[in-house]
């Protein structure tokens, strides 16, 4: 599933409500990219065991949330990005 959403220049870290498998699998988590808004190289910003803090220029951010394993996946899953300032 993908999402995306426009930030102003700062710092954000990013949690969720209830990571099933842990905020450190690859197994099932969230992967986020970013497209600067001045055409600078983009680049992944959040990632498994990298979701905290970090500071962004204006951009597009491009949310995925995965799931890499076989079987049923019964679990709700929001992630939220906070900005810190």
């Amino acid at each position: 599933m993908t999402g995306a959403v426009h930030v102003d220049a700062g710092t954000y870290t990013m949690d969720a409500t209830d990571w099933p498998l842990g905020n450190n699998s690859w197994l099932m988590g969230i992967q986020v990219h970013i497209s600067h808004d001045d055409g600078s190289e983009g680049a992944n910003v959040f990632g498994p065991g990298n979701y905290g803090p970090k500071t962004l220029k204006a951009g597009t951010l491009q949310c995925n949330i995965f799931v890499n394993t076989t079987g049923e996946v019964d679990k709700t899953f929001t992630p939220r990005l906070y900005k810190i300032d």
